[in-house]
Protein backbone atom coordinates (compact mmCIF):
# COMPACT_ATOMS: atom_id res chain seq x y z
CA UNK A 1 0.00 0.00 0.00
CA UNK A 2 1.17 3.21 -0.88
CA UNK A 3 -0.63 6.31 1.04
CA UNK A 4 -0.62 10.20 0.21
CA UNK A 5 -1.37 12.13 2.98
CA UNK A 6 -2.47 15.52 2.33
CA UNK A 7 -1.33 17.67 5.50
CA UNK A 8 1.68 17.40 7.89
CA UNK A 9 0.76 18.67 11.97
CA UNK A 10 -1.02 16.52 14.16
CA UNK A 11 -3.49 14.28 12.21
CA UNK A 12 -0.51 13.92 9.50
CA UNK A 13 1.64 13.17 11.90
CA UNK A 14 -0.85 10.34 13.11
CA UNK A 15 -1.35 8.98 9.28
CA UNK A 16 2.02 8.63 8.86
CA UNK A 17 2.37 6.88 12.22
CA UNK A 18 0.26 4.16 12.28
CA UNK A 19 0.55 3.83 8.29
CA UNK A 20 4.20 3.10 8.99
CA UNK A 21 3.37 0.49 11.56
CA UNK A 22 1.03 -0.84 8.84
CA UNK A 23 4.45 -1.57 6.41
CA UNK A 24 3.06 1.37 4.09
CA UNK A 25 4.90 3.80 1.87
CA UNK A 26 4.13 7.31 2.94
CA UNK A 27 3.72 10.41 0.42
CA UNK A 28 3.19 13.61 2.68
CA UNK A 29 1.98 16.91 0.93
CA UNK A 30 2.21 20.21 2.93
CA UNK A 31 2.73 23.43 2.05
CA UNK A 32 5.65 24.20 4.65
CA UNK A 33 9.05 22.83 4.23
CA UNK A 34 9.17 21.13 8.20
CA UNK A 35 6.09 20.14 9.95
CA UNK A 36 6.12 17.46 12.37
CA UNK A 37 5.06 14.70 9.83
CA UNK A 38 8.10 15.07 7.31
CA UNK A 39 10.23 12.90 9.53
CA UNK A 40 8.05 10.03 9.38
CA UNK A 41 6.92 10.14 5.79
CA UNK A 42 8.69 8.00 2.96
CA UNK A 43 8.71 11.11 0.76
CA UNK A 44 8.00 14.30 1.57
CA UNK A 45 6.42 17.09 -1.31
CA UNK A 46 6.47 20.96 -0.39
CA UNK A 47 3.53 22.16 -2.34
CA UNK A 48 -0.16 23.53 -2.25
CA UNK A 49 -1.60 20.03 -3.48
CA UNK A 50 -4.73 22.64 -5.28
CA UNK A 51 -2.46 24.77 -6.77
CA UNK A 52 -1.37 22.33 -9.66
CA UNK A 53 -3.79 20.08 -11.06
CA UNK A 54 -1.22 18.01 -13.18
CA UNK A 55 0.91 17.91 -10.49
CA UNK A 56 -1.68 16.69 -8.16
CA UNK A 57 -3.39 14.01 -10.53
CA UNK A 58 0.45 12.21 -10.94
CA UNK A 59 0.81 12.54 -7.22
CA UNK A 60 -2.55 10.52 -6.27
CA UNK A 61 -2.40 8.30 -8.94
CA UNK A 62 1.14 6.87 -8.09
CA UNK A 63 -0.86 6.14 -4.30
CA UNK A 64 -3.32 3.85 -3.74
CA UNK A 65 -5.42 5.60 -1.55
CA UNK A 66 -5.50 9.37 -0.32
CA UNK A 67 -5.75 10.38 3.56
CA UNK A 68 -6.79 14.34 3.93
CA UNK A 69 -5.16 15.03 6.99
CA UNK A 70 -5.82 18.77 7.81
CA UNK A 71 -8.58 20.74 8.31
CA UNK A 72 -9.10 23.46 5.25
CA UNK A 73 -12.37 23.38 3.76
CA UNK A 74 -10.99 24.56 0.81
CA UNK A 75 -8.47 21.85 -0.16
CA UNK A 76 -10.76 19.05 1.39
CA UNK A 77 -13.72 20.05 -0.75
CA UNK A 78 -11.48 19.91 -3.56
CA UNK A 79 -9.70 16.52 -2.88
CA UNK A 80 -13.09 15.24 -2.40
CA UNK A 81 -14.27 16.12 -5.80
CA UNK A 82 -11.14 15.17 -7.91
CA UNK A 83 -9.75 12.10 -5.97
CA UNK A 84 -12.65 9.65 -6.93
CA UNK A 85 -13.13 10.94 -10.17
CA UNK A 86 -9.14 9.74 -10.97
CA UNK A 87 -10.54 6.32 -9.46
CA UNK A 88 -8.24 6.65 -5.95
CA UNK A 89 -10.08 5.80 -2.86
CA UNK A 90 -10.77 8.71 -0.42
CA UNK A 91 -10.37 8.10 2.87
CA UNK A 92 -12.74 10.54 4.06
CA UNK A 93 -16.24 11.30 4.20
CA UNK A 94 -16.99 15.02 3.08
CA UNK A 95 -20.59 15.08 3.91
CA UNK A 96 -20.34 13.64 7.55
CA UNK A 97 -17.09 16.10 8.22
CA UNK A 98 -19.32 19.37 7.76
CA UNK A 99 -21.30 18.71 9.57
CA UNK A 100 -18.76 17.89 12.37
CA UNK A 101 -16.78 20.66 11.75
CA UNK A 102 -19.69 22.64 13.04
CA UNK A 103 -20.18 22.87 16.80
CA UNK A 104 -23.72 24.60 16.44
CA UNK A 105 -24.46 22.24 13.22
CA UNK A 106 -23.56 18.98 15.66
CA UNK A 107 -25.28 20.35 18.38
CA UNK A 108 -28.63 20.41 16.32
CA UNK A 109 -27.69 17.12 15.49
CA UNK A 110 -27.30 15.71 18.96
CA UNK A 111 -30.55 16.88 19.53
CA UNK A 112 -32.26 15.83 16.38
CA UNK A 113 -31.26 12.21 17.41
CA UNK A 114 -31.80 13.14 21.62
CA UNK A 115 -28.24 11.84 22.69
CA UNK A 116 -27.32 13.18 26.40
CA UNK A 117 -25.46 16.31 25.75
CA UNK A 118 -24.09 19.36 27.83
CA UNK A 119 -26.96 21.73 28.95
CA UNK A 120 -28.18 24.94 26.70
CA UNK A 121 -27.81 28.56 27.59
CA UNK A 122 -29.12 30.19 29.31
CA UNK A 123 -31.31 27.64 30.54
CA UNK A 124 -28.28 25.33 32.04
CA UNK A 125 -26.99 28.36 34.49
CA UNK A 126 -23.62 29.13 34.81
CA UNK A 127 -20.96 27.68 34.58
CA UNK A 128 -20.65 27.41 31.24
CA UNK A 129 -18.42 26.86 28.36
CA UNK A 130 -17.64 29.30 25.64
CA UNK A 131 -15.94 27.93 22.34
CA UNK A 132 -15.75 28.45 18.93
CA UNK A 133 -17.93 27.04 16.80
CA UNK A 134 -14.92 25.75 14.18
CA UNK A 135 -11.75 24.41 14.47
CA UNK A 136 -10.33 21.66 16.53
CA UNK A 137 -8.06 21.23 19.94
CA UNK A 138 -8.53 23.68 23.10
CA UNK A 139 -7.71 26.99 21.45
CA UNK A 140 -10.07 29.78 21.83
CA UNK A 141 -12.38 27.38 24.90
CA UNK A 142 -13.00 29.53 28.08
CA UNK A 143 -14.82 28.50 31.31
CA UNK A 144 -16.90 31.08 32.35
CA UNK A 145 -18.49 31.09 35.73
CA UNK A 146 -19.65 34.67 36.11
CA UNK A 147 -21.78 36.55 33.66
CA UNK A 148 -19.09 38.78 32.84
CA UNK A 149 -16.71 36.10 32.31
CA UNK A 150 -19.30 34.71 29.52
CA UNK A 151 -20.08 38.32 28.22
CA UNK A 152 -16.00 38.83 27.18
CA UNK A 153 -15.44 35.40 26.37
CA UNK A 154 -18.42 35.65 23.71
CA UNK A 155 -16.97 39.29 23.16
CA UNK A 156 -13.50 37.70 22.45
CA UNK A 157 -14.74 35.20 20.28
CA UNK A 158 -17.08 37.14 18.07
CA UNK A 159 -14.72 39.64 17.49
CA UNK A 160 -11.89 37.50 15.82
CA UNK A 161 -14.83 36.01 13.58
CA UNK A 162 -16.25 32.98 14.69
CA UNK A 163 -19.85 31.85 15.75
CA UNK A 164 -20.44 31.34 19.66
CA UNK A 165 -21.38 27.94 21.24
CA UNK A 166 -22.54 28.37 24.96
CA UNK A 167 -23.20 24.90 26.69
CA UNK A 168 -23.33 24.07 30.10
CA UNK A 169 -20.31 23.03 32.00
CA UNK A 170 -19.77 19.44 32.67
CA UNK A 171 -17.67 17.98 35.74
CA UNK A 172 -16.07 14.43 35.14
CA UNK A 173 -14.01 11.83 33.14
CA UNK A 174 -13.77 12.49 29.70
CA UNK A 175 -13.67 9.39 27.44
CA UNK A 176 -13.11 9.08 23.42
CA UNK A 177 -14.26 6.76 21.04
CA UNK A 178 -13.59 6.03 17.33
CA UNK A 179 -16.29 4.51 15.51
CA UNK A 180 -15.79 3.18 11.48
CA UNK A 181 -19.34 2.81 9.36
CA UNK A 182 -19.99 1.59 5.93
CA UNK A 183 -22.94 0.82 3.99
CA UNK A 184 -25.01 1.03 6.80
CA UNK A 185 -22.85 -0.99 8.96
CA UNK A 186 -21.00 0.82 12.59
CA UNK A 187 -18.25 -1.20 14.68
CA UNK A 188 -17.02 1.57 17.47
CA UNK A 189 -13.05 0.45 18.40
CA UNK A 190 -11.72 1.11 22.08
CA UNK A 191 -12.84 3.66 24.33
CA UNK A 192 -9.73 5.42 25.75
CA UNK A 193 -9.46 7.95 28.90
CA UNK A 194 -8.32 11.66 28.11
CA UNK A 195 -6.57 14.32 30.57
CA UNK A 196 -6.29 17.67 30.03
CA UNK A 197 -3.85 20.45 30.98
CA UNK A 198 -4.61 24.09 32.78
CA UNK A 199 -5.64 24.73 28.81
CA UNK A 200 -8.12 22.34 28.66
CA UNK A 201 -5.45 20.54 26.21
CA UNK A 202 -5.35 17.14 26.13
CA UNK A 203 -1.81 16.53 27.41
CA UNK A 204 -2.26 12.06 28.37
CA UNK A 205 -4.42 9.50 26.51
CA UNK A 206 -5.04 6.40 28.68
CA UNK A 207 -6.15 3.19 26.87
CA UNK A 208 -8.09 0.62 28.16
CA UNK A 209 -10.29 2.25 30.58
CA UNK A 210 -12.09 -0.47 32.84
CA UNK A 211 -12.54 -3.03 29.37
CA UNK A 212 -11.72 -6.70 30.35
CA UNK A 213 -8.27 -8.30 29.26
CA UNK A 214 -4.78 -7.73 29.57
CA UNK A 215 -4.31 -4.50 30.42
CA UNK A 216 -7.04 -4.86 33.50
CA UNK A 217 -9.05 -1.91 34.77
CA UNK A 218 -7.88 1.33 34.42
CA UNK A 219 -6.45 3.12 38.10
CA UNK A 220 -6.61 6.93 38.97
CA UNK A 221 -4.38 9.31 37.28
CA UNK A 222 -1.08 11.07 38.68
CA UNK A 223 -2.52 12.47 41.77
CA UNK A 224 -5.47 10.56 41.93
CA UNK A 225 -7.59 13.06 39.91
CA UNK A 226 -9.89 10.87 37.86
CA UNK A 227 -11.23 7.24 38.72
CA UNK A 228 -11.15 5.60 35.24
CA UNK A 229 -12.58 2.08 36.33
CA UNK A 230 -15.62 3.96 38.42
CA UNK A 231 -16.16 6.36 35.07
CA UNK A 232 -16.60 3.44 32.90
CA UNK A 233 -18.35 1.30 35.18
CA UNK A 234 -20.72 4.38 35.90
CA UNK A 235 -21.80 5.27 32.50
CA UNK A 236 -20.94 1.37 30.81
CA UNK A 237 -18.99 0.89 27.37
CA UNK A 238 -22.57 -0.15 25.81
CA UNK A 239 -24.34 2.82 26.82
CA UNK A 240 -20.91 5.11 25.13
CA UNK A 241 -20.99 2.54 22.24
CA UNK A 242 -25.26 3.06 21.85
CA UNK A 243 -24.38 6.82 21.46
CA UNK A 244 -21.50 6.53 18.86
CA UNK A 245 -23.33 4.26 16.43
CA UNK A 246 -26.44 6.67 17.08
CA UNK A 247 -24.49 9.36 15.92
CA UNK A 248 -22.65 7.89 13.05
CA UNK A 249 -26.10 6.52 11.49
CA UNK A 250 -27.87 10.10 11.73
CA UNK A 251 -24.65 11.64 10.26
CA UNK A 252 -24.90 8.68 7.24
CA UNK A 253 -21.45 7.76 7.89
CA UNK A 254 -18.99 6.43 5.57
CA UNK A 255 -15.68 6.37 6.91
CA UNK A 256 -14.35 7.47 10.19
CA UNK A 257 -15.25 9.43 13.64
CA UNK A 258 -14.10 9.74 16.66
CA UNK A 259 -16.74 10.99 19.81
CA UNK A 260 -16.12 12.64 22.91
CA UNK A 261 -17.82 12.32 26.15
CA UNK A 262 -17.84 13.68 29.80
CA UNK A 263 -19.58 11.11 32.09
CA UNK A 264 -21.85 13.20 34.23
CA UNK A 265 -22.34 11.29 36.93
CA UNK A 266 -23.96 7.96 34.91
CA UNK A 267 -24.80 9.45 31.61
CA UNK A 268 -21.95 9.72 28.59
CA UNK A 269 -22.74 13.45 27.84
CA UNK A 270 -21.45 14.21 23.76
CA UNK A 271 -18.84 16.96 23.96
CA UNK A 272 -17.66 16.77 20.38
CA UNK A 273 -17.71 14.60 16.76
CA UNK A 274 -15.66 14.66 14.49
CA UNK A 275 -16.00 12.72 11.07
CA UNK A 276 -12.33 12.53 10.38
CA UNK A 277 -8.83 10.62 11.19
CA UNK A 278 -8.18 12.17 15.15
CA UNK A 279 -4.64 12.62 16.48
CA UNK A 280 -3.53 10.65 19.85
CA UNK A 281 -5.85 8.26 20.33
CA UNK A 282 -5.28 5.68 17.52
CA UNK A 283 -2.08 5.24 18.58
CA UNK A 284 -2.74 4.77 22.49
CA UNK A 285 -5.54 2.15 20.76
CA UNK A 286 -3.12 0.58 18.55
CA UNK A 287 -0.54 -0.18 21.35
CA UNK A 288 -3.36 -1.40 23.79
CA UNK A 289 -5.43 -3.33 21.33
CA UNK A 290 -3.42 -4.03 18.28
CA UNK A 291 -6.32 -2.07 16.49
CA UNK A 292 -4.47 -0.51 13.41
CA UNK A 293 -7.06 2.90 12.77
CA UNK A 294 -6.06 3.81 9.57
CA UNK A 295 -5.68 -0.07 8.37
CA UNK A 296 -9.13 -0.27 9.51
CA UNK A 297 -10.27 2.58 7.43
CA UNK A 298 -8.60 1.80 4.26
CA UNK A 299 -9.30 -1.76 4.54
CA UNK A 300 -12.43 -0.33 4.83
CA UNK A 301 -12.97 1.98 2.11
CA UNK A 302 -11.04 0.03 -0.89
CA UNK A 303 -13.48 -3.42 0.33
CA UNK A 304 -16.21 -1.79 0.69
CA UNK A 305 -17.14 -3.54 3.85
CA UNK A 306 -15.47 -3.18 7.59
CA UNK A 307 -13.35 -6.26 8.01
CA UNK A 308 -13.51 -8.21 10.99
CA UNK A 309 -12.46 -6.59 14.28
CA UNK A 310 -11.32 -7.70 17.99
CA UNK A 311 -11.08 -4.26 20.00
CA UNK A 312 -10.14 -6.41 23.58
CA UNK A 313 -7.57 -4.45 24.80
CA UNK A 314 -4.13 -6.39 25.06
CA UNK A 315 -1.70 -4.36 27.46
CA UNK A 316 -2.66 -1.30 28.59
CA UNK A 317 -0.92 1.76 27.17
CA UNK A 318 -0.31 5.86 28.05
CA UNK A 319 0.68 8.30 26.11
CA UNK A 320 1.76 11.80 26.86
CA UNK A 321 3.49 14.76 25.26
CA UNK A 322 6.47 16.53 27.12
CA UNK A 323 8.15 19.93 26.76
CA UNK A 324 11.42 20.88 27.26
CA UNK A 325 12.31 24.69 27.56
CA UNK A 326 14.49 27.10 29.08
CA UNK A 327 16.05 24.61 32.05
CA UNK A 328 12.10 23.59 32.24
CA UNK A 329 10.51 20.52 31.35
CA UNK A 330 6.61 19.94 31.64
CA UNK A 331 4.10 17.12 30.50
CA UNK A 332 1.50 19.83 28.90
CA UNK A 333 -1.12 19.33 26.04
CA UNK A 334 -0.54 18.33 22.63
CA UNK A 335 -0.69 22.02 21.01
CA UNK A 336 3.07 21.39 21.34
CA UNK A 337 3.46 18.79 19.03
CA UNK A 338 1.74 20.83 15.85
CA UNK A 339 4.59 23.46 16.50
CA UNK A 340 7.50 20.80 16.83
CA UNK A 341 10.25 20.41 13.37
CA UNK A 342 10.02 16.70 11.50
CA UNK A 343 9.46 14.48 14.53
CA UNK A 344 11.48 10.89 14.49
CA UNK A 345 10.52 7.99 15.80
CA UNK A 346 12.89 7.24 18.77
CA UNK A 347 12.48 3.53 20.50
CA UNK A 348 13.82 2.86 23.82
CA UNK A 349 13.59 7.20 24.33
CA UNK A 350 15.08 7.32 27.85
CA UNK A 351 13.20 4.40 28.70
CA UNK A 352 9.86 4.80 26.81
CA UNK A 353 8.59 2.02 24.53
CA UNK A 354 8.96 4.89 21.78
CA UNK A 355 8.95 8.73 21.12
CA UNK A 356 8.09 10.64 18.67
CA UNK A 357 10.49 13.74 19.26
CA UNK A 358 12.87 16.33 17.64
CA UNK A 359 14.98 16.64 20.14
CA UNK A 360 18.82 16.91 19.84
CA UNK A 361 21.38 15.77 22.63
CA UNK A 362 21.75 19.48 24.07
CA UNK A 363 19.31 21.38 22.79
CA UNK A 364 17.47 23.97 25.16
CA UNK A 365 13.80 23.38 23.67
CA UNK A 366 12.29 20.27 21.95
CA UNK A 367 9.31 18.10 22.54
CA UNK A 368 8.27 15.04 22.64
CA UNK A 369 5.14 12.45 22.92
CA UNK A 370 5.83 9.23 24.75
CA UNK A 371 4.45 6.19 25.15
CA UNK A 372 4.93 3.60 27.65
CA UNK A 373 3.31 0.19 27.60
CA UNK A 374 2.78 -2.02 30.85
CA UNK A 375 0.09 -5.15 31.43
CA UNK A 376 -1.61 -2.72 34.06
CA UNK A 377 -2.94 1.52 33.78
CA UNK A 378 -0.67 1.89 36.95
CA UNK A 379 2.41 -0.13 35.51
CA UNK A 380 2.38 2.17 32.33
CA UNK A 381 1.89 5.62 34.50
CA UNK A 382 5.03 4.46 36.47
CA UNK A 383 6.80 3.47 33.54
CA UNK A 384 6.32 7.35 31.60
CA UNK A 385 7.06 8.67 35.51
CA UNK A 386 10.32 7.10 35.27
CA UNK A 387 10.91 8.09 32.05
CA UNK A 388 10.14 11.75 33.01
CA UNK A 389 12.36 11.63 35.83
CA UNK A 390 15.21 9.93 33.53
CA UNK A 391 14.94 12.96 31.47
CA UNK A 392 15.32 16.02 34.18
CA UNK A 393 18.25 14.03 35.59
CA UNK A 394 19.90 13.77 32.23
CA UNK A 395 19.23 17.13 30.93
CA UNK A 396 19.74 19.04 34.02
CA UNK A 397 15.85 20.46 34.22
CA UNK A 398 13.07 20.99 36.45
CA UNK A 399 9.94 19.36 36.68
CA UNK A 400 7.56 21.81 36.36
CA UNK A 401 3.96 19.80 38.23
CA UNK A 402 1.17 19.36 36.27
CA UNK A 403 -1.97 21.24 36.88
CA UNK A 404 -5.12 19.03 37.06
CA UNK A 405 -8.34 19.62 34.96
CA UNK A 406 -10.43 16.87 35.90
CA UNK A 407 -12.10 18.44 38.26
CA UNK A 408 -12.62 21.66 35.84
CA UNK A 409 -13.55 19.46 32.68
CA UNK A 410 -12.36 19.52 29.64
CA UNK A 411 -14.13 20.70 27.13
CA UNK A 412 -12.48 20.06 23.92
CA UNK A 413 -9.46 17.89 22.39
Amino acid sequence: MRLLIVGGKLQGTEAAYLAGKAGWETVLVDRHAAPPAAGLADVHVITDITADEGRARSLVASCDAVLPACEDEATLAWLAERVPAWDVPLLFDLDAYRVTASKLASRSLFADLGVPRPGDWPECGLPVVVKPSTGSGSEGVTVARKEEELEAARTALSAAGHDVVVEGYVEGPSLSLEVLAWGGRTVPLQVTGLEFDAAYDCRRVIAPVGEAGAGGPAAAGPGGSCDWSHAVASCGLTDFDAVAVRLAEGLGLQGLMDVEVMVDGSTPKVLEIDARLPSQTPTAVYWSSGLNIVDLLARTVVSGSIPAIDRTARRACVYQHLRVEGGFARVIGEHVMGSAGRLSIVPGFFGADEALTDYRAGAASWVATLIGVAPTVDEALARLRAVVDEVTKAEDLDLLPEVECFDEGGPDR
